[in-house]
């Protein structure tokens, strides 16, 4: 990105002739680049701040991945443990079933030694049997024959109550695998809570990165748009405002002269110095010109006529500008007189006029540009200029489409401009339009700014043009037709030309403004 440097303002001054310090002109560039230099400071911030909220979210994400693990460790540990308390269970059901395989043989024993009571009769026998447990058949025989019942009975009862608190045992393990079991699945479901909780976190995680990359995409565009910027400004930084042309700015009002432009007042005078150039239709369908003037002074322009009551309203734009024409009916000289322009007329300001012996009246009055300035030598400040510039190496708007040429009918006057690689040549009414010193006008701009026509309070002859409201603007510009609107709402301010909300720079140069009426306009 290139900087203003010491070495542009010094040749700014050089360039100049001035010795002292930089115009206003080149301050407000300065101050329109640093402006845009803090800009693109505030965007670097916003961008290291906006990456830090990326870190954190990343951050975040590690902090889940942890989560997740963590949780997917834990729900592991219980699927190993749900895999191994079945085999658990296997095996201590395997035990009790052989702990009630066990019980046959004592049961059987009782059996075999109360059916033996049985036979014999023997109640002592019988009471013993009652408390028998399992014995096998040879143990049974040996008690037969030896009589020991009581001695066997008391066996069998110690190995059943044996067997029976092994059963209990085996119960309880039963019922704490079971008990093992229902927490272990609790526990997994807990951790698999954990870990669905910590994935669905992910997805608006990742949106809030993602939004967070394209604001800094484009934070990043508009430090891109700031440096173009600034790059622009410094092509204008030797250049003056009104017409973006190598020059320096003096600090004085707009000149606004109201200039004839029927046959007879050919060729005008000054009107290739002018930086803005209004046509505005007047009576029969004849146009007359309000050449601006700011960064030049060509000493004599003329011829000079009259005003009309569409001109203050025009003016009022141009910070009190000074108006010089021949003079006016009573209504349209009062109209003039309470608006804000600064009326220098030829009567009275006629010390800047005179008559050209060699035309005859009307079309024969002129003025010196450096006497009406010096009419107000304590207004110092310069107005703001009514249209913005591009730098060399700024793009034209997408919009724009080649154009060669564009015509527009105003009645008795027709007007038309062809392109030539540098400018848009006029011709009116066939013939080519040159300047007194027969240098073509050429302007680097033309706009045709599509306005309505009323009636002039003043005359029912005379129309007026509104130029405050907005509507259709054509802005031909370096080969090219930009179709874009025209938009003036506030009276004390020139119009803005804009397409899709972006304002319309023109090329460096003198811009000639047709205010047509709809339909009366084309182009190719």
């Amino acid at each position: 990105m290139r900087r203003p440097s010491v070495f542009s303002l010094v040749s700014l001054i050089l360039i100049s002739g001035v010795l002292a310090s930089a115009t206003a002109s080149a301050e407000t560039y300065v101050e329109a680049m640093a402006r845009e230099e803090t800009s693109i400071v505030d965007y670097r911030a916003e961008i290291v701040a906006l990456q830090g909220a990326i870190a954190v979210a990343e951050d975040k994400l590690v902090d889940i991945a942890d989560q997740i693990a963590e949780a997917e460790t834990r729900r592991t540990l219980e699927d190993e443990k749900l895999a191994l308390l079945p085999i658990y269970l296997e095996l201590v059901a395997d035990d009790l079933l052989n702990r009630f395989v066990a019980l046959d043989q004592p049961t059987l024993v009782r059996h075999e030694m109360a059916i033996d009571a049985y036979v014999r009769n023997d109640e002592h026998m019988n009471a013993v049997l009652t408390q028998s447990t399992e014995l096998t058949d040879e143990a049974l025989q040996g008690i037969r024959s030896r009589l020991l019942y009581e001695a066997i009975i008391n066996d069998a009862n110690d190995q059943l109550l044996s067997i029976y608190d092994e059963l209990l045992a085996l119960g309880v393990q039963v019922d704490s695998i079971y008990l093992r079991t229902e927490r272990s699945q609790e526990r997994w479901s807990l951790a698999q809570n954990d870990a669905d909780q910590a994935w669905s976190i992910i997805p608006g995680v990742d949106q809030e990165i993602a939004t967070t990359q394209a604001n800094i995409t484009i934070v990043e565009a508009s430090i891109a748009a700031a440096q173009a910027e600034i790059i622009r400004l410094e092509e204008l930084l030797v250049t003056m405002r009104w017409t973006a042309v190598l020059g320096q700015d003096i600090g004085r009002p707009a000149l606004a002269i109201k200039i004839d432009n029927v046959f007879a007042a050919w060729p005008q005078t000054g009107i290739n110095q002018a930086d803005v150039v209004y046509e505005e239709v007047v009576e029969s369908g004849l146009t007359r010109l309000i050449a601006i003037f700011q960064t030049q002074n060509p000493g004599a322009v003329g011829p000079i006529r009259s005003a009309r009551t569409s001109d203050p309203i025009l003016l009022e734009g141009f910070d009190r500008p000074l108006f010089a024409y021949s003079g006016a009916n009573n209504i349209t000289l009062d109209i003039v007189m309470a608006s804000d322009v600064d009326s220098v007329n030829y009567y009275n300001s006629s010390s800047a006029y005179w008559r050209s012996e060699t035309r005859r009246a009307p079309h024969n009055l002129y003025a010196s540009t450096s006497r009406l300035w010096n009419l107000r030598p304590e207004r110092t400040e310069m107005p703001p200029p009514p249209f913005d510039f591009r730098g060399d190496a700024e793009a034209l708007p997408l919009s724009a489409v080649p154009a060669s040429e564009v015509s527009v009918e105003y009645g008795w006057t027709s007007v038309d401009y062809s392109w030539t690689g540098s400018g848009w040549a006029r011709r009116q009414n066939g013939s080519a339009h040159v300047d007194a010193a027969g240098v073509r006008v050429a302007p680097a701009n033309v706009i045709v700014q599509f306005v309505r026509y009323g009636t002039s309070p003043a005359a029912a002859t005379s129309p007026e043009a509104i130029t405050t409201g907005s509507g259709v603007a054509w802005i031909f510009t370096d080969g090219h037709l930009i179709i874009g609107e025209w938009d003036r709402t506030d009276p004390e301010l020139p119009a803005l030309y804009h397409v899709d909300g972006e304002t319309i720079r023109l090329s460096p140069g003198r811009t000639w403004v047709s205010l047509a009426e709809a339909g009366t306009a084309s182009w190719n």
